[in-house]
């Protein structure tokens, strides 16, 4: 998994971004929203005209494998 940096204000440094989210903005550019690892406010990381592709850790996608899973009767099972 890419770790995403962005400054931290109250930090005064580049810190890890956690649960970044894409985020579209008026002019059409992508930016990333998520927040410090260190201090916990939210952080802005402007990143494009592409969109972001954030891929996910290994124990929440192999989460997400058991828990999103439909059985023939279309109930969760």
């Amino acid at each position: 998994m890419s770790v995403i940096e962005a400054y931290d204000i109250k930090a005064r440094k580049k810190v890890s971004m956690k649960d970044p989210q894409p985020y579209l903005m008026k002019n059409g550019s992508w930016a990333l929203k998520g927040t410090s690892s260190e201090t916990g406010i939210k952080l802005f990381k402007i990143v494009g005209r592409t969109k972001p592709t954030i891929t996910q850790s290994r124990f929440e996608a192999f989460k997400n494998l058991f828990t999103s899973r439909k059985c023939e009767c279309d109930k969760d099972c």
